[in-house]
C-alpha cells in the first residue's frame, strides 16, 4: 500500500474517531497516548513504562495538578527502583508528553466537535501540502540538522494553504481566524521539528512501522498533538462560539 493510501485509511479512521460519544473519544485518545508512549520509551531504551501512560490524558483532563501529580509519583517510583537520574527524567518526558498535550483534543472535543474537526484538518492541509509542495519546488533547506527534507518552499506552501482553508470553514470572523490558524499551523510545525529532534539524537528514522509509509503514531501525530493545547487556549479564552 502507497503513501497516499495508508494516508486516506489513518484519515478515514481518525474522522470517525472525531465523532465518537465523549467517554469513547477519551478512551481512544488513551490508547493513542499509549501507542505513542511505546514508540517513544522504545526510542529511548526504557522498558516497562508504556502501560502507565494510559491513564495519563484522562488525568490531565480531569485536572492538571492530578495529572503532574501522577505522572511525577510514577517517574520517581521508576527512577528510584533503578537508582538512575537519566530513566527518571526520560520517564518525566514521555508521561508528560504523551498525557498532556494528548489532553487538549479530548478538551477541544468536549468543547465542540466541529472546532476538533476543524483543527485536524487545518494540522492535515498543512502537512499534505508541506510535504508535496517541498517535493516538488522545495530548493532551501529549512532546519536540514533537523529534517534534511523539509523546505522553506515547503513550510510557506502549507502554512498558506492551511490558514486558507481555515479561514473558509470556520465560524470564526477573518480578524480572529486569521491570527489563530497562523499561532496554530506554526505550533504544529514545531511539534514536528520537536519530534525530528529525538529522532535525530536517538539514530532512527522512524519511530515505528505500524501505519507504513508514515511510520508510527508519534510520526504521524506528532503536530496534532503538539498544537492542541495552544489551539484549546485561543479558543477557550479569545473566542466566544
Amino acid at each position: 500500500m502507497n503513501r497516499e493510501l495508508y494516508g486516506l485509511l489513518i484519515a478515514f479512521v481518525t474522522l470517525g474517531v472525531i465523532f465518537l460519544p465523549l467517554k469513547l473519544f477519551i478512551f481512544a485518545v488513551s490508547l493513542l497516548s499509549l501507542f505513542m508512549a511505546k514508540e517513544l520509551l522504545d526510542s529511548l531504551k526504557i522498558e516497562n513504562l508504556w502501560f502507565a501512560s494510559f491513564l495519563s490524558p484522562a488525568l490531565f483532563y480531569a485536572d492538571t495538578v492530578v495529572g503532574i501529580l501522577y505522572i511525577s509519583l510514577i517517574a520517581l517510583s521508576y527512577g528510584y527502583i533503578r537508582w538512575n537520574l537519566n530513566e527518571f527524567l526520560k520517564a518525566i518526558f514521555v508521561l508528560l508528553y504523551t498525557g498532556f498535550f494528548p489532553s487538549y483534543l479530548i478538551d477541544l472535543k468536549e468543547k465542540d466537535t466541529y472546532i476538533l474537526l476543524i483543527f485536524f484538518l487545518t494540522i492535515w492541509a498543512n502537512d499534505v501540502f508541506a510535504y508535496y509542495i517541498g517535493k516538488n519546488f522545495g530548493k532551501r533547506p529549512l532546519f536540514p540538522k533537523l529534517s534534511p527534507r523539509k523546505t522553506l518552499e515547503g513550510f510557506i506552501g502549507g502554512l498558506v494553504i492551511a490558514v486558507v482553508l481555515f479561514l473558509l470553514i470556520s465560524p470564526l470572523d477573518i480578524s480572529k481566524a486569521f491570527p489563530i490558524s497562523v499561532i496554530t499551523v506554526i505550533t504544529g510545525v514545531i511539534g514536528d521539528y520537536f519530534k525530528s529532534f529525538i529522532k535525530r539524537q536517538t539514530g532512527i528514522k522512524d519511530f515505528s512501522g505500524i501505519l507504513g509509509p508514515h511510520g508510527g503514531f508519534v510520526d504521524r501525530f506528532d503536530a496534532v498533538i503538539f498544537a492542541a493545547p495552544i489551539f484549546y487556549r485561543l479558543i477557550a479564552e479569545y473566542v466566544e462560539l
